[in-house]
């Protein structure tokens, strides 16, 4: 698996400081990337429309009142023609998230106002996907494992805890889930409670499939402590790939499966560019999404100078 050169989005725009992680959706042609201000000043986003960058624009400018909990960060869904970008309360009081239409945000609007109890864990992220409808997934506040809320037409089903129908998904603490629907399944991918390796269950029309483990099926495989795997569609080929920050606090790593032909895990492979190996901060988390065909990944620097991008050649 080849990648582009790894470029600090610092060289196009100025102001560009972020804390934890990014996310990033793509809206109407346009790339976004949204992420936790390094003032602890709230929510950012940056746009790219396959040619130039603009921003930072910080939301707190837009929409007032929100507060990011520490050690948490953002993640950005597109749904029903709508930016959703959600994040877990300062207060520690829940999930919360905003809109965008195009020309107005709304919001935020508290999930736990919406579904009643609720609450996650502290250093932990929300993570939204979309399978027919939006899905928000969280660890629990209780360390009992990944929830999840559908929004159902226009209502948020109460939480649903994951190990009620695939059990023996533990997941480490301090780390978020993943999730992305990938040949008409939906995938949830963790990183193991008992530090060996990223796992997933499968909703299938049978419902949650019993957990698998990767390291168990490609052998060596590892992560660093309090991050999250990430995944997105490799494009023209039609793989899934994984990626997650490596257990040697040597870079990030990439593992590849093949839906449509071998149905098998490719052995992981470090992200290397042609003018480095990438570094991660530690206790940050890449970011993956394809745009145009094309796997982006995003990470935030290991030297904390900014939001840091690579590509996978296609």
């Amino acid at each position: 698996m080849k990648f582009t050169d790894q470029i600090n989005l610092s060289g196009y725009l100025k102001n560009i400081g972020i804390k934890g992680s990014p996310s990033a959706a793509l809206y109407r042609e346009k790339l976004y990337v949204i992420y936790n201000g390094a003032g602890n000043d709230g929510l950012y986003f940056l746009t790219y429309d396959g040619k130039d960058w603009s921003g930072p624009t910080r939301l707190e400018g837009i929409v007032g009142n929100v507060g990011v909990a520490e050690n948490s960060s953002p993640s950005a869904i597109v749904a029903r023609d709508l930016l959703y970008v959600f994040y877990n309360g300062a207060g520690n009081d829940g999930t919360y998230y905003i809109t965008y239409d195009g020309n107005e945000v709304k919001g935020p609007v508290s999930i736990k106002g919406l579904i009643g109890g609720m609450g996650f864990q502290k250093s932990t992220s929300p993570s939204a996907t979309v399978y027919g409808d939006p899905y928000l997934f969280w660890v629990g506040s209780g360390d009992d494992g990944i929830y999840y809320s559908i929004l159902d037409h226009n209502t948020w089903t109460g939480g649903t805890r994951v190990n009620a129908y695939a059990s023996g998904v533990g997941i480490a603490g301090g780390t978020s889930p993943f999730a992305i629907e990938y040949m008409a399944d939906f995938y949830l991918f963790y990183n193991g409670r008992g530090n060996d390796g990223t796992f997933y269950t499968v909703l299938t029309n049978q419902g949650w499939q019993p957990p698998v483990g990767i390291k168990g099926q490609i052998g060596e495989m590892g992560f660093r402590g309090n991050t999250s795997p990430t995944a997105c569609l490799s494009g023209g080929t039609y793989q899934l790939l994984v990626f997650y920050a490596g257990s040697g606090q040597d870079g990030i790593y990439v593992t590849s499966y093949d839906g449509v032909g071998s149905k098998a895990w490719a052995k992981q492979v470090h992200v290397t560019c042609p003018n480095g190996v990438p570094g991660i901060l530690d206790g940050t988390s890449p970011c993956a999404v394809t745009y145009k065909q094309t796997p982006y990944l995003f990470w935030n620097g290991s030297g904390n100078d900014g939001i840091y991008m690579t590509t996978v050649e296609v």
